[in-house]
């Protein structure tokens, strides 16, 4: 379970065992959900961690697909990036992601036991 503030101040909630996204107000109040359960190109499977990028996309590391899903601001599915594996660029039990000042977006890899950069994606 994650929480982060985007862009357009809204609060996203990643909600782990329901395998959805939650956004709410600031205040607290209930906005919409977005995704839905499943191994395809935007469904989610055990959401843990999710950010936004400096361009306002949200990306979310996914442990049961192992890999991260990027939506834009609406919650609408845009790509994705790695898969199931152990060589660079790919993941297994995906479960932290975080943001530098500059760009790079730091995925920890559970049971690869290591963290990945990517600069773009």
């Amino acid at each position: 379970y994650d929480v982060t503030v985007t862009t357009n101040d809204q609060l996203l909630v990643a909600d782990f065992d329901h395998h959805c996204i939650y956004t709410f107000t600031l205040d607290g109040n209930y906005v919409s959900k977005f995704a839905t359960r499943g191994p395809g190109r935007g469904q989610l499977s055990e959401p843990r961690s999710l950010i936004t990028d400096l361009c306002g996309f949200i990306l979310v590391a996914e442990v049961g697909n192992d890999y991260v899903s990027i939506f834009n601001k609406d919650g609408k599915f845009v790509h994705c990036f790695g898969s199931r594996g152990s060589d660079d660029g790919k993941f297994n039990g995906p479960c932290g992601i975080a943001l530098s000042p500059t760009g790079n977006i730091y995925v920890s890899d559970f049971r690869n036991k290591r963290v990945q950069i990517f600069s773009t994606y």
